[in-house]
C-alpha cells in the first residue's frame, strides 16, 4: 500500500484514486456514446477529491487524453476545415484565460466553475455557423482555462452543421483535444506543477481509451433523455456544492 501511495499526491487516498479511475472510464464512455456531459461529470467528480487550485489544470490534462482517444477511434471522420480555424482561436483564448487565472483566487474559481455548470444545464449558448468558428475558439478556450469544461459551448458551434453522430463525436473530440492541450500548456507556463498527478492521470487516460472504444461501439441513440436527466441531476448538485464551498472559502 505504501508503494502505491508514494505515486499519489498527498491529498488523494488510494480509494479516491481508484474511484477517479473508474469514474473516468464512465465519463469517457458517456462522452462518446452520448456526445454530452462526460467532461462536466469528470469536473464535478474531481472537485470531491482534489484541491480547488488543482481542479481545472488536472481536469484539463485528463480530458486531453480522453478526447485524443475519441480522435484515435474515429480519425477518418474528422472535419479538418472546422478544426484549423478553431485551433487558431483556441491558442489566443488560452493566452487570455491564463492571464485572468493568475489573479483569480481558488475560491472564486470554484464559484465560477459551479456557475458555468449551472448555465450549461439551464442556459442556452448561441448557435454559431462555420464563419464564427475562430471566434468561438477564442471564447470557449478562455472559459475553459478559467472554469474547466467548455464542451457544451463547443458542441453548440457544430450543432447546426448536420454532422452524422460519428462525425460529430470525432470533430468535437478533436476540437476539445487542442483546447485542453493549449490549456495544459497555459497552466504549465503560469507555474502549475503536474508532476505529482502524472502517475494517476496516466492510468486514468489509459482506462479512458477503453471507455471511448466501448462508447463508440454503442453510440446510444435510444434512451438519451433518460440518461440526460440523471446526468443533469448529478451535475446540478455537484455545481451547488462547488458554489457553496467557494463562498465558504472566500
Amino acid at each position: 500500500m505504501e508503494i502505491i501511495t508514494s505515486y499519489l499526491p498527498s491529498t488523494i487516498s488510494v480509494g479516491g484514486a481508484i474511484a477517479l479511475i473508474f469514474i473516468n472510464l464512465l465519463c469517457s464512455f458517456i462522452s462518446t456514446a452520448l456526445s454530452l456531459g462526460g467532461g462536466l461529470l469528470m469536473l464535478v467528480s474531481l472537485s470531491f477529491i482534489i484541491p480547488p487550485v488543482a481542479l481545472v489544470p488536472v481536469h484539463g490534462i485528463i480530458q486531453l487524453g480522453s478526447n485524443f482517444a475519441r480522435i484515435f477511434v474515429s480519425l477518418k471522420d474528422l472535419d479538418i476545415k472546422i478544426i484549423l480555424p478553431f485551433m487558431g482561436g483556441t491558442l489566443i483564448g488560452s493566452y487570455f484565460g491564463a492571464n485572468v487565472v493568475e489573479i483569480l483566487s481558488p475560491a472564486l474559481g470554484q464559484i465560477g466553475v459551479g456557475l458555468f455548470i449551472l448555465y450549461s444545464l439551464f442556459g442556452k449558448f448561441p448557435k454559431l455557423g462555420k464563419k464564427y468558428i475562430f471566434f468561438g475558439g477564442i471564447a470557449s478556450s478562455t472559459m475553459s482555462v478559467m472554469f474547466g469544461a467548455s464542451g457544451p459551448l463547443v458542441a453548440t458551434l457544430i450543432k447546426n452543421m448536420n454532422f452524422s453522430p460519428i462525425k460529430h463525436v470525432a470533430t468535437h473530440g478533436s476540437m476539445m483535444t487542442f483546447q485542453h492541450l493549449f490549456k495544459s500548456f497555459a497552466y504549465f507556463f503560469i507555474g502549475f506543477s503536474f508532476e505529482q498527478y502524472l502517475p494517476l492521470v496516466s492510468i486514468m487516460i489509459l482506462v479512458g481509451f477503453l471507455g471511448t472504444y466501448l462508447g463508440k461501439l454503442v453510440l446510444i441513440s435510444k434512451g438519451q433523455s433518460y440518461f440526460k436527466k440523471i446526468l443533469s441531476i448529478i451535475l446540478f448538485f455537484g455545481a451547488i456544492r462547488l458554489i457553496y464551498f467557494g463562498f465558504y472559502n472566500l
